[in-house]
């Protein structure tokens, strides 16, 4: 698949500072989707992306589309109209997603530092 292109192919390589996002006291960052803030910690953040390069590229396409799904319809509804089970589901996916933006060096316009 010719989509999966990553600028940062090293694990060894992932930090937060190399992606410049700025973390808060507790280690956290905020980011938008939409009209949606998340927060997710870089500690999450590093793990989720070091995750996605062991996977292979086709089965990562296949999550990262899965993930799609997932976001949209919680955005449709509401994070907070969500059961718990389906709450818990929707943030992990946007955890993958947003760690798959990174890999592709297109998260920073997601990051508003005046969240």
């Amino acid at each position: 698949m010719t989509g999966m292109v990553y600028s940062i192919t090293d694990p060894d390589d992932i930090s937060v500072e190399k992606l410049d996002i700025e973390l808060d006291k507790a280690g956290a960052f905020r980011f938008h989707i939409k009209e949606y803030v998340h927060e997710l910690t870089g500690e999450e953040l590093v793990a989720e992306m070091r995750d996605q390069l062991d996977v292979r590229g086709s089965v990562r396409a296949a999550l990262l589309r899965k993930a799609q799904k997932v976001i949209m319809a919680g955005l449709k509804k509401g994070r907070f109209r969500l059961s718990d089970e389906a709450r818990e589901e929707f943030d992990l996916n946007v955890l993958i997603w947003f760690a798959d933006k990174c890999l592709r060096d297109e998260h920073r316009d997601y990051l508003r530092h005046n969240a």
